[in-house]
């Protein structure tokens, strides 16, 4: 089964939080390089998709909802718990300040080269909605720090300001793949 009939699927069964055209964006570049290591931000219930999508390489999954992660116990996927010390709402006062951007990773993790990162989590909404969560200011520039030289980082959420602020930030506007987001939400950056 390819890529898009895995993505449609999943939809279909109502799973996953991206539109099907962003679900294929992200997909197309993992399919581009699988079998690969890949790094995801976040658990979801694409999980299990995304680790279909790069079968015979190393998918791994950083969460920090221990309750979450509990719901894929002997469910065969790489994950890892992680702590962020952060919230959404004091993003301004962090700014890009590394010594409060550094996260503890399992080393496992640290260790390993990523072709792939995928940064959609932890749950960071902020205006016009309230601000809630953790924010993804420490898991951006963890992604920028772990993904090798010319890797593709996929972002979730750019229409958010957080998310675009911290993500052009590292990654440069310049490295944005195609120069655009994907249906204002996705954004896919080249390392260089």
């Amino acid at each position: 089964m390819n890529y898009t009939q895995l993505i449609k699927k999943m939809k279909s069964e109502g799973k996953g939080l991206m539109s099907v055209n962003q679900y294929l964006a992200a997909a197309e570049q993992l399919d581009r390089i699988s079998p690969c290591n890949f790094l995801v931000f976040g658990l979801g219930q694409d999980a299990h998709t995304w680790n279909k999508i790069n079968e015979g390489g190393r998918t791994v999954f950083l969460e920090d909802d221990k309750e979450w992660i509990s719901k894929f116990e002997d469910s065969g996927l790489e994950i890892y718990p992680v702590e962020y010390n952060t919230r959404a709402e004091d993003h301004e006062e962090l700014g890009f300040d590394t010594s409060k951007l550094k996260m503890d990773i399992p080393d496992s993790v640290l260790s390993e080269e990523w072709d792939i990162v995928f940064v959609d989590g932890p749950l960071g909404h902020n205006p016009p909605r309230p601000y809630k969560g953790p924010g993804r200011m420490k898991s951006i520039y963890a992604a920028y720090n772990l993904l090798r030289e010319n890797g593709v980082c996929i972002m979730d959420d750019m229409g958010r300001h957080i998310e675009s602020k911290y993500a052009f930030y590292f990654f440069g506007k310049d490295n944005l793949l195609s120069g655009r987001l994907i249906e204002n939400k996705i954004g896919i950056f080249k390392k260089r």
